[in-house]
């Protein structure tokens, strides 16, 4: 059985409940039907609300970086394009706004290409009624804005804002689409002379520390280059404007960085060269006593190889932490290599002295050289003796 009443459709059978759940559907129906109407009205009613603002890019002067006090003039013009029946909701608010110092507006209401003026002001925000702009949207609207003011100081630098256009709804809250806005960096000249000044206090250091290497004996000419280019990057600091000189302060920094690094390199190859010259003359020695001596199994001997190993082992860690920049570390391992290299060396030469007292003070210069020029002189001798002995026999036949 059907039974209907005020829209409501209700079926009657044996179950208990059908009749409850059926009107329970049916609320649920109607309302999803005046959510889904009222959603579709409010979008309706949205689009009337949404104004479509297009901003030309401002153009500014003077261009580039900006100091305190300087006097800036922008121009731009606002475009408005039309959404739903309106070029501008009435409702709305344009503000447009500036950090610079006594600012002073003046704008110019374009309508159909007739021009009309809207309003002359002075402060940081200007706000525009959508009372003003609300035009219909067969009408073509746009306004023409300039603005006069000057600089503000800076405790740092740092952007400002030079102009902003934005959009505010009926309850004076920013449309974020709608923001359009042009900075500036304001340069605190105060800022670049620090700048220069800390670099140029890096560049001094950096010439102490390459004196100091050259004292040493350490080859400093790859950190002469880039010491040379980090002076010509702060010199050219000083005669650009603010965003070039900070790149070039910048850009000294890291050749400075380098230049110290390759001093550290070059500090540590030096360490390096210096552990090798005694571990090569206690090898020279080793070879003297192993080849030239014969000698094998003396302890002396096996003192002095097993020092000049240690000594072996320390330098090859040095190259390795230098071929990995740990230049300070390798220096210290090339340090503890010249030492041990210098103990192996100091046995080595007492080993060979006491060989040279076992030989009764011939072991020192009595070698192979020596015993041919002995041998040598010695034929001379015998050669020049026979032929005097034989001139000799010869005047005593006469």
């Amino acid at each position: 059985m059907k039974i209907e009443k005020k829209g409501i459709i209700f079926l009657q059978d044996d179950r208990p409940d059908n009749h409850a759940l059926l009107s329970v559907r049916g609320r649920m129906s109607m309302k999803l039907r005046s959510l889904g109407i009222g959603t579709l009205l409010f979008f309706i009613i949205g689009i009337q609300f949404v104004a479509g603002v297009a901003v030309s890019n401002p153009v500014i002067n003077p261009t580039g970086d900006l100091t305190a006090g300087t006097n800036v003039s922008v121009s731009f013009k606002v475009d408005m394009t039309p959404s739903g029946s309106e070029t501008f909701p009435k409702g709305n608010t344009l503000q447009l706004f500036t950090d610079l110092n006594n600012p002073k507006w003046v704008t110019t209401l374009i309508k159909n290409g007739v021009e009309s003026a809207l309003s002359q002001d002075t402060g940081h925000s200007v706000f525009i009624s959508g009372w003003l702009l609300s035009y219909p949207s067969t009408v073509s609207e746009s306004i023409r804005v300039t603005l006069e003011g000057s600089v503000p100081s800076v405790t740092k630098s740092m952007n400002k804002t030079i102009v902003l256009v934005q959009e505010l709804d009926m309850n004076n809250a920013v449309i974020p689409s709608s923001v359009i806005t042009s900075e500036r960096l304001i340069v605190n000249p105060a800022d670049i002379s620090r700048d220069i000044s800390v670099r140029e206090s890096d560049l001094w250091n950096f010439r102490i520390h390459i004196y100091n290497r050259t004292q040493l004996g350490i080859n400093t000419s790859a950190a002469e280059e880039k010491y040379a280019s980090a002076q010509s990057a702060i010199q050219a600091a000083k005669n650009t404007g603010f965003a070039e000189a900070q790149k070039a302060l910048n850009n000294a920094t890291i050749l400075i960085n380098e230049g110290e690094v390759l001093l550290e390199k070059s500090w540590a190859e030096k360490e390096i060269e210096n552990a090798r010259v005694p571990i090569n003359k206690t090898n020279e020695l080793i070879t003297y006593f192993t080849v030239n001596r014969s000698i094998k199994s003396d302890p002396r001997l096996a003192v002095i190889i097993a020092k000049k190993e240690s000594a072996d082992q320390y330098l090859s860690s040095a190259k390795d932490l230098s071929q990995l920049g740990n230049y300070a570390f390798s220096r210290v391992k090339a340090k503890e290599a010249f030492d041990k290299g210098n103990e192996s060396l100091t046995e080595a030469i007492n080993f060979k002295l006491d060989l040279s007292k076992a030989d009764g003070g011939w072991g020192s210069w009595l070698n192979t050289t020596t015993l041919i020029i002995i041998g040598v002189i010695v034929i001379c001798v015998a050669v020049a003796g026979y032929f005097l002995l034989r001139k000799k026999n010869r005047w005593e036949e006469y």
